[in-house]
């Protein structure tokens, strides 16, 4: 009998994010062929922020035969430049818009979008950083571009987003950014979601050893490290299967190596598959492995667990936390050797009784994330960015001449009455009209007159800067 979830609390911080212009940056999409567990992380929250009422846009890379925009699920979704392209194409879309959002949600991959630099200046910036790249781009780059990346994460990053808040999925992710990148900032952490219950049946569990992968098939995922300790596990195993779903650019690679191991009857190259067959194939399978160098969190660990799946993976940073070693999977120190591991794991699931002791322990420990919970993480951290950035901006306000005239109606115009006469400044004007309230703030300019508004709840308001004769003749207001 698996454990129940709790109830959730009530999304106050979503709630109060309703109307709000909000920008998510990311390098993908969930629609991209190479989309991955941050692409999944971005969007799950973006809709979220959506279905509560913000008006939310993410922006990311267009790969081939994709609309350059569309709505998906409440989200707006603009695509533009490809894997490179699209970091120039979003500092046009920030320079282009730079008022136009009220805050940026801001997802590195490795090298971030740089937002601030584009933005207005009291726009709330919010970074996410899944993991620490350092030590990645030295497989992906030859010199100089390997140490000009190190840079941009690390030293150029540490310019452009001071005082702004870091977002992380792990403690070891958090831990990172703090020893490696040398960060101040304050780090919040939002956790990844899981998939939750589904009324969908499963397939039985294989009665024969079976392992089942997905990942995203790309060099630092090392998923050749598996095939090679699969073909030593296989003369334990008879009958041994090797279920990997996933694409990307190592995949023809990894099926030379398939055919030289000697497993065209153990491995299965399933390619990209749909949320559907990716959990059949993890339901039936004994062990998921995730050998990678390192992961923000192991999106795919949770998701394995939520079936009733462990988990082999190293001791790195993201799995060490989304793996309880010994409860819900299995931890190899760094250098341990991937085919001891996979067979000690194979000897013990082989007891069925402990592999339903191990898969009751998996849905508990999946069972406790939520994409709700971490949306409204989320929100909590944009509302305190908000809050950060306006102190700073009253405290750091210049004085200035200009005055702004809103214009707007109201159903109950005593509650109106009686809201303004406490929620607005003595020096500002208000009256009732025909048509609603007409309300004069001096001092202030359009973008503090839309926030003051936004606090006092009129949205939708006719906002423009007065002219002398409002100055000098505001109307008076009605007792």
């Amino acid at each position: 009998m698996t454990e129940s979830c709790p109830a959730p609390r009530r999304p106050a911080n979503l709630a109060r994010l309703a109307d709000h212009r909000i920008l998510f940056l990311n390098w993908r999409d969930p629609g991209h062929p190479r989309a991955g567990g941050a692409e999944a992380y971005c969007f799950e929250i973006a809709r979220r922020l959506a279905a509560a009422g913000a008006e939310v846009t993410l922006f990311t890379a267009r790969p081939p035969g994709s609309a350059a925009e569309e709505r998906v699920q409440g989200v707006r979704v603009l695509r533009h430049g490809g894997s490179y392209g699209v970091y120039r194409a979003a500092a046009l879309h920030l320079l282009t818009h730079r008022h136009g959002y009220d805050a940026v949600v801001d997802c590195q991959n490795g090298i971030p979008f740089f937002s601030p630099l584009f933005l207005a200046r009291w726009t709330a910036v919010v970074m996410v950083v899944h993991h620490v790249h350092q030590q990645q781009f030295d497989r992906y780059f030859r010199f100089p571009m390997n140490s000009v990346g190190r840079l941009l994460e690390k030293r150029v990053s540490r310019l452009v987003y001071r005082h702004r808040p870091i977002v992380t999925v792990s403690p070891s992710t958090r831990a990172g950014i703090r020893r490696e990148l040398g960060f101040t900032n304050p780090v919040h952490l939002v956790p990844n979601g899981g998939p939750g219950p589904s009324d969908a049946p499963l397939p039985p569990r294989s009665p024969r050893p079976a392992i089942a992968v997905v990942s995203r098939l790309v060099a630092h995922k090392r998923v050749d490290w598996l095939l090679k300790a699969a073909a030593r596990a296989a003369a334990n195993w008879p009958g041994l299967t090797l279920d990997i779903a996933g694409d990307g650019p190592e995949l023809p690679e990894l099926r030379r190596l398939a055919a030289r191991y000697g497993l065209a009857d153990t491995v299965t190259f399933h390619g990209h598959v749909d949320e559907r067959r990716k959990r059949e194939l993890l339901a039936r399978a004994w062990l998921t492995v995730i050998p990678s160098v390192a992961e923000g969190w192991g999106l795919t660990a949770i998701e394995a667990n939520t079936v009733g799946t462990p988990v082999l993976a190293y001791d790195v940073p993201g799995l060490r936390d989304a793996v309880r070693d010994r409860q819900t999977g299995w931890l190899l120190t760094a250098g341990g050797d991937l085919a001891t591991g996979l067979d000690r794991a194979l000897g013990i699931l082989a007891d069925a009784d402990e592999r339903e002791r191990i898969a009751e322990r998996c849905r508990a420990w999946a069972g406790g994330f939520s994409w709700d919970a971490s949306a409204e993480r989320m929100a909590g951290v944009l509302l305190g960015e908000y809050r950060r950035v306006e102190a700073r901006r009253r405290s750091r306000r210049h004085p200035s001449n200009l005055a702004v005239r809103a214009r707007f109606p109201v159903r109950d115009p005593e509650q109106a009455a009686r809201a303004l006469g406490t929620g607005v400044r003595g020096t500002d004007h208000w009256a009732r009209t025909a048509e609603g309230f007409t309300l004069l703030l001096g001092d202030c300019d359009e973008l503090r007159a839309c926030a003051a508004l936004r606090r006092l709840g009129y949205q939708g308001a006719s906002v423009a800067l007065a002219s002398h004769v409002d100055e000098l003749a505001p109307t008076e207001p009605t007792p």
